[in-house]
């Protein structure tokens, strides 16, 4: 098992496109030739906040991470939302509606039926249906007992995801990411333990994945009022497609540089956090769509930022960000 460790993301990228390029064993799936790594990783990431990709290799979707992590934190799998900031998402969903394994829905409304989720802003609660919010699971548990092993949001889904009535379900989305387990550690941080089925280094891992989670840290951490500590992204199958191979090559021989920058937060409760999901769900919404021009102030330097890379992409405005990263990677 290989087991490594980073400060950030640049690091993360060139570091382990070396070591895919190395040891990545070539095998055929879904009729695509991949190279992936012949035994599971551990990767530890010592500064979370170092999610932003700024090496011009990678050719990173700037915007994708920011809408796929609203949508997360909405608890939506809508495709009209995470599509309107990358259209081939469609490829991944079976009825062109949802993203059946959106990972929205299972971590702040996951429930018993056998239908799958159907869920976009706002979301209108299904009468005499229990919904589980993982989210305020985790905050809850640390409620009751600070030094807590039992803050898990589990992803995978039996009743949704292996069967259609007696058959093994046909689906594009099969959720990658199976577990998050939030664990304070022994110098009072908060830390991130993700693991994960299969991993596609370039679409997935350094695409939105790690930027997802870490994001997420950074703001359950706040919740909790728990300093940040450090990321763990645990992959039984890490991979690449032959198609990017050039790229890899060229990642590898980049330049990096990783700064950490951790924002002032003005929420410090679940339901504060939440309040301000529900504003900037509403805001994005109505902003694609066109019935609204103009940002809102959230008098948060987390949400403003936030905000700011989506009006970004609407707009194609420049925007003075508060995390300097950001102003370097919108130049």
């Amino acid at each position: 098992m290989h087991a490594v460790e980073y400060k950030g993301i640049n690091e993360m990228l060139v570091k382990m496109s070396g070591l895919l390029l190395r040891e990545g064993r070539e095998r055929k799936t879904r009729g695509q030739k991949c190279y992936e790594l012949p035994e599971p990783i551990m990767i530890k990431i010592f500064e979370p906040t170092c999610r932003l990709v700024t090496i011009a290799a990678r050719k990173s979707n700037k915007y994708l991470p920011y809408a796929e992590s609203l949508w997360i934190a909405g608890g939506y799998n809508n495709l009209d939302m995470v599509g309107y900031y990358l259209p081939r998402m469609e490829k991944f969903s079976d009825d062109m509606v949802t993203l059946r394994g959106g990972y929205g829905p299972r971590i702040r409304h996951c429930n018993n039926s056998i239908e799958d989720y159907k869920i976009k802003y706002p979301y209108q609660k299904i009468p005499n249906q229990l919904d589980v919010d993982q989210l305020r699971f985790i905050v809850e548990c640390f409620e009751k007992d600070s030094n807590t092993r039992q803050a898990i949001i589990s992803l995978g889904d039996p009743v949704k995801d292996c069967f259609t009535g007696r058959c093994i379900k046909q689906t594009k989305d099969f959720p990658c990411t199976r577990s998050l387990h939030f664990i304070k550690n022994v110098d009072g941080k908060l830390d991130l333990h993700v693991h994960m089925r299969s991993n596609d280094f370039i679409w997935g891992a350094t695409g939105v994945n790690i930027f997802n989670f870490t994001f997420m840290q950074e703001y359950v951490s706040a919740i909790l009022k728990l300093e940040i500590g450090s990321y763990y992204h645990v992959v039984n199958n890490m991979h690449y497609y032959d198609l990017f191979r050039c790229k890899l090559r060229d990642i590898a021989e980049s330049e990096y540089e990783d700064i950490p920058f951790e924002y002032n937060k003005s929420f410090n409760s679940y339901d504060s956090f939440i309040h301000n999901i529900d504003a900037l769900s509403g805001w994005e919404r109505d902003f694609r769509e066109k019935r609204v021009y103009e940002r809102i102030d959230f008098e948060d330097d987390f949400f403003n930022d936030w905000s700011a890379v989506l009006y970004n992409y609407h707009t194609k405005n420049s925007n003075k960000y508060v995390n300097p990263t950001l102003n370097k990677l919108f130049e």
